[in-house]
């Protein structure tokens, strides 16, 4: 998906998929998927305790944590719009996502101080709307630094550094576990310190640099009033092979049970 324009003009002027000698991805790249790492580590360390912590140590019914893990990831999809929007209106992606990061970072110290079921709740609200606000802003900042033939590589880095960062969030959750016994304090203090850690990463490392010389250029600003938003994204979908995709989207992700049941389950 996140090579669908250069593929289609390659496909569209008949050309092979370019090729040549494999560089480097650039510094900004790295320094995105570093942040993401940490920031994973971070979230999921508090995902891998949360059904257990709300369940058995705050009284919450399976029913009810079921719906808030809905409601969640319902609430980050529809504000990776906005943050994208955002980005675009503002030019100012950095900031948008550095935004989103900080948010989450103030949620995770914000879970040591709440005691109540739906109190945790508000705070892992606010906590995905920070990662819908960052998500498209800092998607957009790896796409800008590097040219479109490389966009393959640097997102495969960037998602790679991820998911690392996915896969030893639990693994750490649980070894602070083990070493103190219903330590969920503890966990929510690591949690938060690699959170803050991420964005203190965005801060230092992450430059919003100009599209390279080979991107292709925004277009200039229109003389005439833009189209509403709403007419543009009808327009989208009348694309046949869009249409299909997102309905393939759709359809995986009715049948898509959150990792937090599996955590439980595995607890149980």
């Amino acid at each position: 998906m996140y090579l669908s324009t250069s593929r289609a003009a390659d496909i569209a002027a008949d050309t092979p998929p370019r090729g040549g000698p494999v560089r480097a991805v650039p510094g900004t790249v790295l320094a995105l998927g570093l942040v993401s790492l940490v920031t994973d580590v971070s979230a999921e360390m508090v995902t891998a305790v949360l059904p257990l912590y709300l369940m058995a140590g705050l009284g919450m019914s399976p029913l009810a944590f079921g719906a808030l893990d809905g409601l969640q990831h319902g609430a980050t999809a529809l504000l990776r719009l906005l943050g994208g929007r955002v980005a675009d209106r503002t030019r100012r992606r950095k900031l948008v996502a550095g935004a989103g990061y900080a948010l989450s970072a103030a949620c995770k110290a914000a879970l040591l101080a709440v005691t109540t079921p739906w109190s945790v709740a508000a705070v892992l609200a606010a906590d995905r709307t920070g990662k819908g606000l960052r998500t498209a802003p800092r998607d957009a900042l790896i796409s800008l630094s590097c040219a479109p033939g490389e966009q393959g590589r640097a997102f495969g880095v960037h998602r790679a550094m991820d998911t690392a960062g996915a896969l030893l969030g639990p693994l750490a959750a649980f070894g602070v576990l083990w070493v103190a016994a219903d330590g969920y304090a503890a966990v929510f203090t690591v949690s938060c310190c690699f959170a803050v850690l991420g964005v203190v990463l965005l801060v230092l490392f992450v430059r919003e640099a100009p599209a390279p010389p080979n991107h292709p250029s925004p277009p200039a600003a229109p003389t005439a009033p833009a189209a509403p938003p709403g007419r543009a994204v009808r327009s989208l979908l009348r694309l046949p092979a869009l249409r299909r995709l997102c309905l393939t989207a759709a359809a995986l992700g009715v049948f898509t049970v959150g990792d937090a049941f599996l955590y439980l389950l595995l607890q149980r």
